[in-house]
């Protein structure tokens, strides 16, 4: 029996949780605390998990720990009664690659330890995924400089003991069946990330703001739920584009959802990080062509070699979206959307098998 410890379930890590219990409802009981307080559950949720563990009575052949939780220190706890427990520790994103927001409290050295847990939990874990090759080698291209600002002992020479055992196992995405109606009569524009900094909405909005004093005519669909920390630019942009907003906010229900995701056109991605990418697959499974920066595990997800005509240089997102509107080329919707095919549940269960089973 597998153990599946989810210390944020929320978001994409919620998705991606239930995902995979999903694709193996008898092997893997999930075990969740609520997502919030992500530094906390860095420090504290391995004690938690420790003690649910016990309290379960289930002896668990192998622990499948999320990213934001201390896999040394759970190891320390469990192994004493469960000595034969096998430890994966499955990274969303990593401490070193993660970008800080310029209203964060602690950032610079402040947390570095935030860093170094992950070090630790990819070092006595027995099997290391990421749910991309950006974020794994975007983890082990930091590693080195991040070990060596220590004074001494400094570790290096463990870096490829983690590397050998590291393996990449992409996260499985919710198929979105395409829209029957005509999408090509007008531009339709699709925002469906978090509304938080690192997705960069302010260069998303002020692209749109653009777009509408260029008398470039299109309609907007704004999916995502409003917290009390989400960027000012949302309220402003609800009022400044009230006139092409579709719909603006949290859906009601996944249908709905589904429904507003496929009636778009494209999808301009302005993202400052992203180690995969779920938002931006679910969207092109329904047949909404991204458009991304060439950076990121974008090129990783969409290769650029055939997918091109998808990316934009720096700081050209408006001119992109300006010449697509006048000369629309819808040729790629079925690329990109057999593209998004591959990374579909059941394209999840087989590798997961290969890799843990």
């Amino acid at each position: 029996m597998f153990a599946f410890l989810e210390p944020y379930y929320s978001g994409s890590h919620k998705y991606f949780a239930d995902g995979f219990v999903k694709c193996f409802p008898e092997k893997i009981q999930l075990l969740t605390l609520q997502g919030r307080h992500w530094k906390w559950r860095m420090h504290g949720s391995a004690v938690t998990f420790a003690e649910m563990i016990e309290k379960s009575g289930t002896e668990f052949d192998t622990l499948i720990v999320s990213s934001l939780t201390d896999t040394a220190l759970l190891k320390s706890l469990v192994l004493p009664k469960a000595p034969k427990t096998r430890f994966v520790t499955y990274f969303h994103e990593n401490q070193l690659a993660y970008p800080w927001s310029e209203n964060d409290k602690e950032p610079s050295k402040t947390d570095m330890h935030y860093a170094f847990i992950n070090f630790t939990s990819a070092l006595v874990s027995d099997l290391v995924l990421f749910n991309s090759e950006f974020n794994k080698e975007s983890f082990f291209t930091a590693l080195e400089g991040f070990l060596r600002s220590f004074p001494d002992n400094r570790l290096t020479n463990k870096i490829d003991t983690v590397y050998k055992k590291s393996k990449v196992l992409y996260p499985g995405i919710n198929i979105i069946p395409k829209s029957n109606g005509d999408k090509d009569n007008i531009l339709k524009i699709l925002w469906n990330h978090r509304w938080e900094y690192d997705k960069d909405p302010v260069a998303f909005f002020e692209t749109m703001f653009r777009l509408k004093e260029a008398g470039i005519h299109f309609q907007l669909v704004v999916l995502g739920e409003e917290k009390s920390t989400s960027p000012e630019i949302f309220r402003i942009a609800r009022e400044k584009l009230k006139d092409e907003i579709i719909s603006f906010g949290y859906a009601e229900n996944y249908e709905e959802y589904k429904s507003l995701v496929s009636c778009c056109n494209i999808l301009p991605v302005t993202s400052k990080h992203e180690f995969f990418g779920i938002s931006v697959l679910e969207a092109a499974s329904a047949g909404v062509i991204p458009i991304l920066p060439k950076m990121l595990s974008y090129p990783e997800i969409f290769p650029y070699e055939k997918f091109g005509g998808i990316f934009y240089e720096d700081d050209k997102l408006f001119e992109f979206i300006k010449y697509f509107s006048e000369n629309p080329d819808f040729s790629l919707r079925d690329k990109v959307t057999e593209r998004a095919s591959l990374f579909d549940w059941q394209h999840f269960k087989l590798n997961a098998e290969k890799l843990l089973f």
